[in-house]
């Protein structure tokens, strides 16, 4: 009798409009094997296939002048197997409130160094946002996400993580709370935010430090099946508040962008240009060095920079797709007599990748891709292509 009260109690509960819980599973499995001609970094300055930034060096290990050894190691090609751009989420709503949580499973610990398994390939946090949907206009939100500054968040390559960062592509996450205003194919963002990322182990630095935050703002409108847009991100870095500052200023962190969507039936349009000073600082992810108290203390001054993407995706049919993209970046003229031998200038990258769809929910890929990257002072460049060929399961 009683476990039959309990019952009907749980299914009053459960069923209760009050109650009324949507939770969803959501993920991608991506397995796939890399291959590279010779040595690519992802984002630092290893020799790693983990999510492919740029060509490294062959003459230059460890910033001293490579040995033979050093440099047969870096101009050796190398295959990988991977699994680790794989990601889930767990998704919530109740009436007006969405929630979504999202993990990867790449090693930022370790600079994303390590591609095969049982290497410390840790969840890492992606998203973790909350929404509150107060009518049909207006929509409020809180937590990490993708940039309000971020633009077009793909740059249609395969390497998801690697995403063209540093060569053309701009904006990834960051901890907000804003709003957004819709009204007809108009979309306004504004948001308060951080200025940057937390980039040493000491704790609170120049991103965080004083009272006021970073700024970021997105207006965009859709017609057509069109999108044209602009956003941009603002904030000031407090090194003079730093406890080992001795001498400089503090610096601006800026990003502007404007880009565009356009789609002509089978065939469609990404396209992106941005310009700005200190993205790395504000975890961008640009092509310039970061800015920074150096070991006397004294301010080194942001990198002003630009760069654009785009890329054109062709339906062959409904299970066939081509994608073809380039993307550039490049260090301000200016400023380029500041670069160090092993601080990047210039980056680009294009590719063509082909998928196929084999179920609604299943499909195999191939993808090549070539990395041209400039370094400073000496302006030297250098040249890697690599492959990649996998499938990715989305459930």
């Amino acid at each position: 009798m009683l476990n039959r009260v309990a019952a009907s109690c749980a299914l009053v509960l459960i069923s209760s409009p009050a109650l009324a819980f949507e939770f969803s599973f959501k993920g991608m499995i991506k397995p796939e094997m890399v291959a590279s001609d010779q040595g690519v970094a992802s984002f630092g300055s290893a020799y790693s296939q983990v999510a492919p930034t740029h060509a490294l060096r062959t003459d230059i290990f460890g910033g001293a002048p490579a040995t033979e050894q050093q440099t047969t190691f870096l101009s050796s090609d190398a295959t990988s197997f991977q699994a680790s751009q794989s990601r889930f989420s767990l998704n919530m709503s109740h009436e007006k409130v969405r929630t979504v949580l999202e993990f990867d499973f790449i090693d930022g610990e370790d600079g994303f160094t390590n591609q095969t398994a049982i290497q410390a390939q840790e969840p890492r946090l992606r998203l973790a946002t909350l929404y509150y949907d107060m009518n049909e206009n207006w929509t409020f939100f809180g937590g990490q996400k993708w940039s309000t500054a971020s633009g077009i968040k793909s740059s249609g390559s395969y390497n998801w993580v690697g995403n063209a960062y540093r060569a053309g592509n701009s904006g990834f996450l960051a901890v907000e709370v804003g709003a957004t205003y819709k009204n007809d194919g108009l979309t306004v963002t504004g948001a308060l935010t951080g200025k940057g990322r937390n980039a040493t182990a000491g704790g609170i630095n120049a991103n965080e430090l004083g009272s006021m935050p970073g700024f970021a703002v997105d207006v965009n409108y859709s017609f057509s099946g069109h999108k044209i847009g602009a956003a941009g991100h603002f904030a000031e870095l407090n090194y003079e508040d730093e406890a080992g500052f001795v001498s400089g200023e503090n610096q601006d962190a800026n990003l502007l962008k404007m880009y565009t969507t356009l789609n002509f039936g089978a065939v469609s349009v990404n396209a992106e240009y941005y310009t700005g000073e200190a993205l790395n600082n504000q975890n961008a992810l640009g092509v310039a060095p970061s800015s920074g108290l150096n070991a006397a203390g004294e301010v080194r001054e942001s990198f002003s920079e630009s760069g654009f993407f785009t890329y054109v995706t062709w339906k062959l049919n409904a299970d066939s797709t081509i994608k073809v993209g380039y993307a550039s970046a490049s260090v301000d003229s200016g400023d380029r007599a500041r670069l160090s031998l092993t601080d990047l200038n210039e980056n680009t990258t294009a590719y063509i990748n082909y998928g196929h769809k084999i179920t609604d929910s299943f499909t195999a890929f191939v993808q090549l891709t070539n990395f041209n990257t400039e370094y400073g002072s000496d302006f030297e460049d250098f040249s890697a292509n690599v492959g990649r060929a996998g499938v990715v399961f989305k459930f």
